[in-house]
């Protein structure tokens, strides 16, 4: 985890959110991070924000039917093809316990919301609002920045184990008369006419991680798991969260938080009304959002629910 990168994060973070809010930070890593980290990130904190490190002890590496030899020369050519030499098997372990097992490590449990940071992104607006406070006081299970489609060849089975799960968990989709649901999910965002590999970027997502330890997500979770995806093809933990959220929540329960300035990588949302625009420092007309692969837009648009025997 680099420090330098921890630190542009924190500063935006800090800057314009949590110096008003104190809310704590939890550091999750494979090895113990140095003191010189442990010091600089609390220091950064402030004296008054609870700064917690751990360990990843359980859920991350090989699952016992995944075949090292085939994950690794999997994760190697799709590198080599798409030109993302970080792409790398320790990616694919990293994408898995985000997937699912994160929620259950013994820092987190205590928690119901999570914000999730990713180091090295910018926030280029000043929040003037709790998104904690606003996901529980709307009754919200999910909250996303950027939305995009994922290349056809990271995810080329996904729908046929999309398609399987409901077939065999009809029970999910039921109600209690025995009726399917017909608004209780947000299929049509993912699933409209066919799949469009529509997925939520997880590196700024804000969550209910009663959402994530739900019977529903975490048998969807095992399920795809299982099938070997996140190291037989490019499956992350996007793929397995925007599923889930397609699968199980309404559109009310998912915000697009179009109002938040954000950016990583080459991707970047940015608020285009001018009142958010006097408390930001990007440029609206270069949000990815209006990019034709971008699917943030679709959610207010396209996110109703489908029969889930249609998909």
């Amino acid at each position: 985890m680099s420090l330098t990168k921890v630190r542009r994060t924190m500063f935006d973070v800090q800057r314009r959110f949590n110096d008003r809010h104190g809310y704590p930070y939890v550091f999750l890593s494979e090895q113990p991070l140095s003191d010189l980290f442990q010091e600089t990130v609390r220091h950064m904190a402030g004296a008054n924000v609870s700064v917690e490190f751990g360990t990843i002890e359980e859920g991350w590496g090989y699952p016992e039917w995944i075949v090292p030899e085939r994950a690794e020369q999997a994760a190697e050519d799709w590198a080599e093809a798409n030109d993302m030499v970080a792409d790398r098997i320790g990616y694919r372990h990293m994408v898995r316990y985000w997937a699912g097992p994160f929620a259950d490590h013994p820092l987190i449990q205590k928690y119901r919301y999570m914000w999730r940071l990713e180091p090295g992104s910018h926030y280029t607006c000043d929040f003037e609002y709790d998104p904690f406070a606003y996901l529980e006081s709307h009754r919200l299970s999910y909250g996303f920045s950027i939305s995009f489609e994922e290349t056809p060849d990271a995810v080329p089975t996904l729908a046929r184990a999309a398609r399987q799960f409901i077939a065999e968990n009809q029970d999910i989709f039921q109600t209690a008369t025995n009726e399917t649901l017909n608004s209780g999910n947000s299929l049509a965002w993912m699933f409209d006419m066919e799949y469009n590999r529509c997925q939520f970027l997880t590196n700024s997502e804000i969550v209910d991680l009663d959402f994530i330890r739900s019977k529903s997500y975490r048998k969807l979770f095992e399920h795809l798991d299982k099938k070997g995806g996140m190291y037989y093809e490019r499956w992350s933990d996007a793929t397995v969260r925007s599923l889930a959220a397609a699968m199980f929540l309404n559109s009310s329960q998912v915000r697009w938080m179009d109002d938040v300035g954000y950016k990583h990588d080459l991707l970047n949302n940015c608020p285009t009304s001018i009142d958010r625009q006097m408390r930001c420092a990007c440029n609206p007309a270069k949000s990815s959002h209006h990019l034709p692969m971008s699917c943030s837009a679709r959610w207010s648009t396209s996110a109703r629910s489908l029969n889930p025997g249609d998909v």
